[in-house]
């Protein structure tokens, strides 16, 4: 065997060797992804089961549409409630409401209460008292 042979079969050979350690290094790395999805993935189950023994059924009912819904706003509602609950400041099961009211102030809406008469379009009670208001000024 010539030098140049020799040299042709050892190129070969740290190719096929940097060829392996990429793959490895990219399993590895596949794993790790897989196994930090896996970890998250129980820990919000586990989130889950903790929320729901302080929610009433029907707060349940509706934490189950808004993860569907609204997925960071159930997040953030739900880790609120494990901080309470860590704190021990919950002292009754929460309802349907009370997630409502949470789910308003942390997406920062305001309650809204909306009227709707027959042949009419729906209006908000805020803008009809404003207006009505309005009217009586502009009548004095």
């Amino acid at each position: 065997m010539s030098d140049d042979e020799l040299a042709n079969l050892r190129e070969k050979r740290k190719r096929e060797l940097l060829k392996l350690a990429l793959q490895k290094e990219k399993e590895n790395e596949r794993k790790t992804r897989e196994g930090s999805r896996k970890k998250a993935k129980e820990r919000e189950i586990r989130s889950i089961m903790i929320v729901n023994q302080v929610l009433e059924p029907e707060a349940i009912k509706y934490m189950n549409w808004l993860t569907e819904a609204k997925p960071r706003v159930a997040q953030t509602i739900r880790e609120s409630i494990i901080l309470v609950i860590h704190k021990r400041l919950l002292r009754r099961p929460l309802s349907k409401i009370d997630i409502m009211r949470l789910e308003r102030e942390i997406t920062g809406e305001g309650p809204k209460i909306r009227i709707k008469k027959r042949g009419k379009e729906t209006i908000d009670l805020a803008e009809k008292v404003k207006r009505d208001k309005r009217l009586e000024k502009d009548e004095e």
